[in-house]
């Protein structure tokens, strides 16, 4: 019997519900804002893109304005280390949409300079939006259940000497989720979660944040890229989709990578 749940799932096939209606964090560009493009070509009703980078991110919402209509996608500007933006997040979606039913916690950075910041925003950013989006979906609070989708990494699975705090970020954020799906209270209130910890993909979030100088940057992410695969942003969003739609995928933890595939860690 094969170890990857699902086997038999037709993506292709799987649409979201006409009622989903996400948040994603870190979403101006990269792997956020595939995350977008991607729940919204599976029909959500709607997606709110949240990011720091103000001028980035009102640029990415004209761009999906233009593709999808501005009655399906929405920025708001917030950084995940603060509990009143997350909150703003929420209330402003929520005004615009009527409720959140999907939140996929993607905002990380590398920084092995400043580890407090590092952790800051992957690992405690991470919780802070799993529990503000169990908050809102709880149907004690007047939600209907949701999924929580915690992005993590294969670097989180794995020691990988140049980037050690960046690994133990990302491995907080495995350990943290796995944990709450093993809890009952949130079946009961229809609140799931998965953990996507994705490879190496083509993206410059290396590049721009290794430690020690520039070029030690790049030079060490062309390493770590020629040993590991380098995936498209396109492989990562079906992961994503995977580990959204199936059902199989539910509390578990995907690892998605060029030389492997997907499997369950």
């Amino acid at each position: 019997m094969s170890s990857v749940p699902g086997e038999n799932f037709q993506l292709s096939e799987a649409q979201l519900g006409p009622g989903t209606v996400a948040i994603v964090t870190g979403a101006a560009e990269g792997l956020g804002k595939g995350f977008v493009e991607c729940l919204l070509k599976k029909g959500a009703k709607g997606v709110c893109l949240v990011d720091i980078n103000d001028r980035k991110g009102e640029e990415t919402l004209r761009e999906l304005t233009a593709k999808f209509g501005e009655d399906r996608v929405m920025f708001v500007k917030g950084d995940v280390t603060s509990d009143s933006d997350v909150e703003a997040a929420f209330s402003k979606t929520i005004e615009k949409f009527g409720h959140v039913n999907v939140m996929v916690n993607n905002a990380g950075l590398v920084n092995e300079r400043q580890p407090e910041i590092c952790y800051s925003v992957n690992t405690v950013g991470s919780t802070r939006g799993t529990y503000t989006a169990i908050k809102y979906m709880n149907p004690a609070n007047g939600g209907n259940g949701g999924k929580i989708i915690n992005i993590a990494s294969e670097a989180g699975l794995m020691p990988i000497s140049h980037i050690p705090v960046y690994c133990a970020s990302k491995l907080a954020v495995v350990g943290f989720t796995k944990s709450l799906a093993a809890d009952p209270q949130f079946a009961e209130q229809g609140i799931t979660f998965g953990v996507l910890c994705p490879g190496l993909a083509n993206t410059h979030i290396l590049e721009k944040a290794l430690y020690r100088d520039q070029e030690s940057g790049v030079k060490q992410a062309r390493e770590l890229k020629a040993t590991f695969g380098v995936m498209e942003i396109s492989e990562v969003q079906d992961a994503f989709l995977r580990l959204l739609l199936d059902d199989s995928w539910s509390g578990k933890a995907m690892l998605a990578t060029k030389r492997e595939g997907i499997k369950s860690v």
